[in-house]
This record gives structure tokens, sequence and C-alpha cells, in this order.
């Protein structure tokens, strides 16, 4: 339940930025009050051009050093949460029974999916994450596997993207860099823990640099991060400690599958109200015996050890020409803990069938092991008034799933049918039980190896100033294995989901070029295109832009860029499985017939269009606003056709065989729509000289106006803005005081309420409704310790809960924790860090 206090604060700063039609970039004009004589060029995400200005014609929020440590995050996912730009969907840090998910953590940028996004590190991309869904969600970056300590800064392109970077960057781009040249070292720990001590939180990170670039030639940075945090378990927070939700209002939705047996009617199969084992007055409802699987073992955040390193190297060959090389690692080990898996027994006795648990088999457990590598090698220089990079190198992505206490699907049955194994009962002989029992081992690999080259210059000089131009190719080689155990694969693992195997690759090749084009002294334009030419597919991507500062204090920007995602390898190679379904077909209700699922190599890319609009206003020199309408429209979306839709529209896809049977093939297809329109508003204020020292304010919002969505042509676009997960807006609130060695940040971050249904088309004025949800952070530092920095800091500092889902509770698409993913249950959680430099 929301405090008063905390709402009435929260509308009122959030009121504050929207009526000021709110905020800047990172990057802000106001910032750049007197520029050197002699301003260093710069290359910012969004541009293959290096620039004096900064803010260019696309919309970059950049995020530095400072702003991160302003958070108290000790993690990039948890860095994430805080900026409003960015979508939430936690899914992976939240649920433990995912078997390609959990443990991970994704981006979402602009309403759309992850694989929408693309993440780049130091410019340059990192491999997937090596487990996905044969849908394809899922394909993208782990962000937990990027070392939080070795991040310079991190820019956010929100703007089409795939005119500069290719494929992925539909909803814009996320460009975590590094620390380039550096000498000293850093030592960091911290440690955290909420105020209900639990969710323990450690971690040590190192930075050390050596060499000076212009004195010794060389300069090689090493750095290495330590995270380790336990996890919290749903039956130790209040609105997840029970799958019995009727306390808030809610479902009763305990599981149907008790470890006492329920029986059901053979024929109709419905319950009987009878057990085969006595059921505990407490778990019976609704006419069955239930099992609470929130009182044990699951969590609500998951726990993490996470190891990471990082190497870079600089040699100077000459006053023009440098070397360059590159190394990261970072590995995760996670253990998930999931209940024995729920099933239909035969039973000597009632109906002779029920619904049952069998406990006696032990938790399913879950150990994964990720790794992520990636080396970087390049020369770079300049020659003729031109600058040029070449760059090589590979990225890898494995990760290891070990189960254990899975059962064989077969043996078990086997058992269970000839009366050897009481399915209800926790005292058979242990022998037989570990004769069944099986250890499933899921093994996935992604890997990209790639060759980048560009060319920067100037053309010529006109009269507003030089036209600048990048051109560039670039060639890559994708692959992708995902191996599941074979009995996994056969469908005969009790408790897992069959898995189809995969071993795919492809290689595909782009050229670019862009243009810096000075129209008139006020006015310059962005020009540029791409081709990529993936295996059967190409796509030419172009973007247009332009900035407008009629004076040094206001700028106008607009730009216009087309887009695509190439399939993912799993969407067009992965494996296709076969089903029973009931269809109507030449007019015959209900005929037995198999629907075939899985990839489809037929797939062509999806495609989009990205207009954004904006305005940036140094409204005095420590005021600056900006505002920027967006509005994404993508077409082709890969998904799953309605089996009703395909009887009904392809009937090329239905087909007779010899056998007889109907199929229908239910591949993944090019069918479906989107269309996204919002607006980011955002104010920075200063305050120099007050008594308790310069204070700055910032308050960043996102509102998004529609997300509309078809999944067949023959449906309407009907909009989710608003509904299950889908909060229309986000705002954060930010000030900062500093005073001598001495400074405090306190955010206010608050996320809109929604509808609690996640179908738009059902929603009306009864529809029951999630309340907007506030959260407070205070951060404060002191440096007055030579070398020193010691940093304090209270998250949630009034405890907020998240509110009650509905939808979440009764939909197994969802983590049923009693709230939606977009904020987690952890509570007040204090945390210390103490930083020391050696120089």
């Amino acid at each position: 339940m929301q405090k008063p206090q905390t709402a009435r604060l929260t509308r009122q700063l959030a009121a504050i930025g929207l009526i000021s039609l709110g905020g800047m970039t990172a990057t802000s004009l106001w910032a750049q009050t007197s520029p050197p004589p002699k301003p260093e060029k710069i290359e910012v995400t969004g541009s293959a051009i290096k620039r004096i200005d900064a803010e260019g014609p696309a919309p970059v929020e950049i995020i530095t050093k400072k702003d991160i440590e302003r958070t108290g995050a000790t993690s990039i996912n948890e860095l994430l949460k805080s900026l409003s730009t960015v979508d939430i969907f936690d899914q992976g840090e939240l649920a433990s029974n995912s078997p390609s998910g959990s443990g991970t953590a994704n981006v979402l940028l602009r309403g759309l999916a992850e694989t929408d996004t693309l993440v780049l590190l130091n410019g340059r991309r990192l491999p997937v994450n090596a487990l996905y869904d044969s849908s394809g969600a899922g394909a993208a970056v782990d962000v937990n596997m990027i070392p939080l300590s070795a991040i310079e800064r991190i820019e956010i392109l929100k703007d089409g993207g795939s005119a500069i970077y290719g494929a992925d960057a539909v909803a814009g781009v996320i460009n975590f860099i590094t620390k380039k040249s550096y000498e000293g070292i850093d030592l960091r720990a911290g440690l955290g823990r909420s105020s209900r001590s639990d969710g323990d939180e450690q971690n040590v990170g190192l930075s050390a640099g050596f060499g000076n670039y212009d004195k010794d030639r060389f300069n090689v940075l090493v750095a290495f991060d330590y995270f380790k945090r336990d996890p919290i378990l749903r039956a130790d927070r209040e609105i997840s400690r029970s799958s019995d939700f009727r306390r808030f209002g809610g479902n009763d939705g305990r599981s149907s599958f008790a470890p006492q047996g329920n029986f059901i009617d053979p024929n109709t199969g419905a319950f009987t109200g009878q057990s085969a084992r006595p059921c505990p007055p407490e778990l019976f409802s609704g006419g069955r015996c239930r099992y609470d699987f929130n009182t044990s073992i699951l969590t609500s955040i998951n726990g993490a050890d996470r190891t990471s390193a990082m190497a870079t190297a600089s040699f100077k060959l000459s006053d023009t020409t440098r070397l360059f090389g590159e190394i990261i690692y970072a590995k995760t080990e996670d253990k998930f803990e999931a209940h024995p898996a729920p099933d239909i027994y035969p039973f000597n006795g009632g109906t002779g069938l029920i619904f049952g648990r069998f406990l006696q088999a032990g938790p399913r457990t879950t150990e994964r092991e990720s790794e992520l590598t990636r080396i970087v090698g390049g020369a770079e220089g300049s020659v003729a008034g031109m600058d040029w990079l070449v760059t090589a190198g590979e990225g890898k992505s494995e990760v290891n799933n070990q189960d254990s206490n899975y059962l064989n699907a077969t043996i078990f049955a086997n058992l269970v049918n000839s009366g050897q194994i009481d399915p209800t009962s926790t005292s058979n002989p242990q022998a037989l039980v570990d004769s069944a029992k099986v250890r499933p081992n899921r093994i996935g690999e992604s890997k990209t190896r790639f060759i980048d080259g560009k060319v920067t210059g100037e053309v010529m000089q006109l009269a507003a100033g030089p036209l600048a131009y990048a051109v560039g190719a670039s060639w890559w080689k994708e692959e992708l294995t995902d191996t599941p155990d074979p009995l996994t694969q056969q469908g005969l693992v009790a408790g897992s989901i069959q898995q189809a195997p995969v071993a795919a690759a492809r290689t595909a090749k782009a050229v670019f070029a862009e243009f810096a084009v000075p129209v008139t002294k006020n006015i310059e334009a962005q020009l540029a295109v791409r081709h990529d030419k993936y295996p059967n597919n190409s796509k030419t991507s172009p973007k247009i832009a332009f900035r407008f500062t009629p004076t040094k204090e206001l700028l106008f920007r607009a730009s216009y860029a087309e887009s695509f995602r190439a399939p993912s390898l799993k969407q067009l190679f992965g494996g296709q499985e076969e089903g029973a379904v009931n269809i109507t077909f030449n007019g015959v209700p209900d005929v037995p017939a198999f629907r075939v699922t899985g990839s489809n190599p037929n797939l062509k890319p999806e495609t989009g269009e990205f207009i954004n609009v904006g305005v940036v206003w140094d409204v005095t020199p420590n005021i600056s606003v900006s505002t920027d309408l967006f509005n994404i429209k993508k077409k082709d979306n890969i998904n799953t056709p309605d089996v009703d839709y395909i009887v009904a529209n392809r009937p090329d896809l239905v087909t007779v065989g010899a056998d007889s049977r109907i199929r229908v093939q239910q591949l993944l297809t090019n069918i479906a729509d989107t269309e996204i329109s919002g607006v980011d508003v955002d104010l920075r204020v200063r305050i120099p000289g007050t008594a308790i020292g310069n204070i700055s304010m910032r308050n960043a919002a996102t509102y998004y106006d529609k997300i509309k969505k078809r999944n067949t042509p023959q449906d309407p676009l009907l909009n989710y803005a608003g509904t299950y997960g889908q909060a229309r807006w986000r705002n954060t609130f930010a000030i900062t005081a500093e005073k001598g060695p001495w400074a405090a940040t306190a955010t206010v971050r608050t996320v809109s309420g929604f509808a609690d249904e996640d179908d738009p088309s059902v929603i009306g004025a009864a529809t029951r409704r999630v309340e907007t949800h506030d959260e407070i952070d205070v951060v404060a530092s002191y440096t007055g310790i030579k070398k020193m920095k010691i940093d304090v800091g209270i998250k949630n500092l009034l405890d907020m809960m998240p509110p009650y889902s509905l939808q979440n509770t009764s939909s197994n698409d969802y983590t049923q924790a009693g709230f939606a993913e977009l904020y987690n249950n952890r509570g007040r959680f204090w945390f210390a860090t103490l930083s020391y430099q050696f120089k």
C-alpha cells in the first residue's frame, strides 16, 4: 500500500519535470559555457564522424562515471533500472524456473523487445546469450556479464541506428564505453543488506593502469570485478509468501497438482473433491487439495556469483598510428531450484487417475555456468588528412545448464504403472526412485567473429563549414550451437519441456557511408546509408537527420531512419516439433490434426521506420530543457500464427499426408505489426553557491501514448500502453548537493499504474488497476580522506513494497510472485562502498 506522503511527493516532483517539458540529455548544452580554445573532436554513439559538439542531430543520453556512482548501483542491470528511458521487465532476475532466461538481464527500449536493442561494448558488438527460446525471445546480450567497474560512461542512442550499426538497432543502441588510458590503481569494496537481514551483497573491484601513452608510448589497463548476492525467498516477503492471494482480494493460485493426489474423472477431467491421501483442511480449496509453491524453495530475487576481468593495451607505433587490443572475460555461476514436477498419474483406487506431484524426487535443480569472452585487436591512425580504423575480433558466449532431480518419463511411468512406486508417498524404496532419476545437461555456445574497417575525413570546405564523411565495411560470422540432453530432445524428461538441438552458422557483410553536411551556419544535416547482406536476404537502411540552432541557446532536431532486424539463427534453423490440436476443417469442427511449430528458414528481416523530433533549450546558463517526440512503425514482425488463422487464410499450409494425418504448418512467420509513439521530457537545473553547496537537479520522464500491436494481418492494432507490464510512463527525479568533500543525492523513481490485464481487447471501466509505485534512494559520499572515497546509501528508503497484481498471479506466463516484473520486493536496502586510489 502506498504511503500518502510518498505518493504526494513523487507526483509533485514529476509535475515539476512535466510542466517544464523536461530534460536534457546528459550532454546538456548549459554545461558547455566555455569551450576550450582547441576543442578535441569526439565520436558519439549514433554517428561514425568525430565532431566537436556532442549534441548532434540524434538524441543521445550520456551517463557518466559520476552519474553511475550516484545511483549506488552494483550491476549494469540495476543501473539501467534507474533510467526512465529504459523499459523494465526483469523476469530473468526474479524467476528461477526459466530454462534459458533465469539469471540473465536484457535491455529494452522504446516499448520494443530486447532483440530490437543493439548492445555495444566500446562501439563493437557482443555475442548474444547462448541459450534462448525457440521463438527467438532472449536472443540478446546478457548485460549482467559486463563489468561495471570498467565502465567509464554509457551512451544511449534513442533513435533508429540501423543505417550506422546494422541489424538489431531498431529501437536504439546502448554503448558501454570502458576506460581507455589510465595510470594508477583503484581498489573498491562494498557490502549491502536488506533491512530484513537477507539479500546480502558483496562486491570487489580493481582497476590498474600502467604506462603514459605520450611519454612511454604505451598504456596497459586491467580491471577485475567480483559480485556475489544471496537470494531472497518468496516466503520471506508478505506479498509473495503464499500463492493463495485471496488475502489481497486476488485468486487462490495454489497448484491443483498436490502431493496428496487429487482424483479426477477420466471422462470429464473434473475434480471429484477427493484425494488419495488425507488433505489438511487449510490446503483444501475449490473442491481439491492444493500445493503452495511459494512457501519454500522459490526465490523472488535470484542469487548471483559473478566474476569479470578486462585488459586493454595501447601502443604508440608512431605519432600518427596506434595499435590496440582488448580482452574481456566474465563468468557467472548460479543455482536455481524449482519444486518437483506436476504430473497426472494412474492410481490404484478412487477413479484411477490423480493430479499429483512426486515430492520424493526432490527439488528440480539447475546449476548454470555462463561465460563471456571477447578478444579484439586493431590499429588506427591518420594519413593525408584522413582518419582510419581497422578492427578484428571474436566474441563468445557459453552456457552450461546441469540439471538434477529430474525423472526419466518412461522409467518412472513404468514404476508407477506397475505399482512399484506410489507417487503420493515419500517413503518409496530410494533405490527405485534413484533408478528413475536423470541429470539432463544442456550446453550452448554463441560465437561472433568480425572484421571492421572505417575511414573518416573531410571532402571539401563549404561556405558553412567542412563537409565531413565516414565510409566503412564490415564482415562477420555468427555461429550457434544449442545441445539439449538426448532425453530432453525426445521429450522424455518428466518436468522439462522438449527442446530441439541447433547447430547453425551464417556469414554477413555490410558497407556504409555517412555525411555531415553544413547546410548553413545554423543547419546541419546527417545523411547515412548502410547495405547489409545476409544469406538469402539483403537490406538497405537510410537515415536523414537535421540539427537547427537559430541561437546558441536553442536547438531543434529531427530525424527519419529505416531499420531492420535479421531473424536469429534459432528462428531460422532451430528444430520443429509436432503436437496434437483440434481444428475446423472443411466446415467440420473438432477435427483431430497435428500442428508443426518452430523455426522457418524462409523468414525475412523485420523492418521499421523511426521518426524523432526534438528541441533543446538553454533557458539560462543553469537551466536546460528538452523534449523529444518519437514514433516507430515496425512490420513483418516474426511471430507464431494462430492455428485458426492458418486454416482460414492459408490453405497451402494445411496438408493431408499419405498417413491421413492433417498437418498445419504453424511455423514462425513474418506476420505481425507494431506502432509505438511517445515522448521523452527532461529538465536540468543547477543552483551554485547555496548554503549547502552546489545544487543540481534533474527530472526525466518517458511517456508512451501508444504501443500498438497485432499478431496477424487480420487483427486490428490494439494499444498495449497502460496494460500489464507496459506502464505508460516512468519518471526519475534526482537532486544532488555538493560541498567540499561531501556530496549527497536523493532519487525518486516512479512507475505509473496500469490496467491489471494483458489483453487490451477486454479492458473496460471495471478492469482492476495496479497502483503507481514510488521508490526513494539516497546516497552520500565523502572524499575528505586523501585518496579515499566513502559511499553509503539506502535504496528504497521508505521500504515501499510493489503493488499486488492479479494478472501476475493468475497466469503461468509470469512469475506468480504477486507483483509485475517492473520492480522487486527486496524492500529497504543498506549499502556502503569504500574506494582507494594509488597514484
